[in-house]
């Protein structure tokens, strides 16, 4: 089959809301839907929705002459790559040890890979966006919590046990606040979101909800320039930027892209991020290695799973006309 006839159909599994997507090899999505996900009723209620979002995404692609290759699943919780499971939703029941990418392959007899959402996301920005034509990326994703994924020759690094790439939980101040993980300290508990939200909660700060400000609410504030908020989102920014420097030191990628709902914030987030990274990272990476915004925005979750698709059907991705690869 002519390549720019196949489609690519991803399946973003998150927490709140489940959405599909057929992408052409460069990326292009042709089509994307999206629904509630039933949280509280757990996998045995979304499964059979998403075999029947992919039945549409699958005859959508084919209204637009396209023909489904493989099919790829970003799922919101840890995933264990080499079986192709869900290891556990931590909002959700019924996830323990489904065997995902089998249950779609069978059902639509082509390719299917499993892996979790973060990794799928930092293949995305590798094949579609900000880190596209680079060999070697690390992707952070900063959010209600932090995660990331390796990029090594164009595919997810893994690791021997499955956590390459868990950057949330790399520990920046061992006296730190308690992650949930049960460490101290962890990027996670001290840059989040959440760890955003509760530095402002323990400052005193007020919000909409009465449990205190939301992260966003944090970040709006210090966007406007309220110096206690600035205060608190240059000190995550900066505990962030350790821990990307520590990476950095081990991996030596070229290129950092940095996505997710916090790191929407722009400079006031970028600007102490970069900081603390040159101040830490070793040379050359301090004065050469860039930290680029991600590119692919909310689509990143569809895109990213879409991304598992290409690497299913062992194709090799091509690049928008007008866009370089590097």
């Amino acid at each position: 089959m002519r390549r720019d006839r196949a489609a690519f159909i991803g399946l973003d599994i998150g927490n709140t809301r489940l959405t599909v997507g057929a992408a052409q090899v460069d990326g292009t999505l042709v089509y994307c839907a999206e629904d509630l996900a039933p949280s509280r009723e757990g996998a045995p209620a979304a499964l059979p929705m998403l075999l029947a979002m992919a039945e549409e995404a699958c005859a959508a692609a084919r209204d637009h002459g396209l023909e489904p290759v493989a099919i790829g699943l970003g799922f919101g919780g840890p995933v264990d790559y080499d079986r192709q499971t869900t290891r556990q939703s931590f909002h959700s029941p019924g996830w323990e040890g489904l065997r995902l990418a089998n249950a779609f392959a069978g059902r639509f007899h082509l390719p299917a890979r499993l892996d979790n959402d973060a990794n799928a996301a930092g293949l995305a920005e590798a094949l579609f966006g900000a880190s596209r034509g680079f060999e070697t990326s690390l992707y952070v994703n900063v959010g209600t919590g932090i995660g990331g994924a390796v990029i090594i020759h164009g595919d997810i690094h893994h690791g021997a046990t499955g956590v390459a790439g868990e950057i949330g939980h790399a520990v920046v101040d061992p006296a730190g606040p308690l992650c949930n993980c049960g460490k101290r300290g962890c990027a996670e508990a001290m840059a989040s979101g959440t760890a955003i939200a509760r530095a402002a909660k323990e400052a005193g700060a007020r919000g909409a909800c009465p449990d205190g400000p939301t992260g966003r609410e944090v970040m709006a504030a210090a966007g406007r320039g309220d110096e206690g908020c600035l205060a608190i989102v240059r000190a995550a920014a900066r505990a962030l930027g350790l821990a990307i420097a520590n990476a950095v030191n081990v991996l030596d990628p070229g290129i950092i892209v940095v996505g997710g709902g916090v790191a929407e914030g722009g400079g006031i987030w970028f600007g102490p991020l970069r900081e603390s990274f040159a101040e830490h990272a070793v040379s050359p990476p301090a004065e050469v290695t860039r930290i680029v915004p991600a590119a692919l925005g909310y689509g990143a979750g569809v895109l990213g799973a879409a991304a598992l698709a290409v690497k299913a059907a062992g194709t090799r991705p091509t690049h928008r006309e007008g866009q370089p690869a590097g």
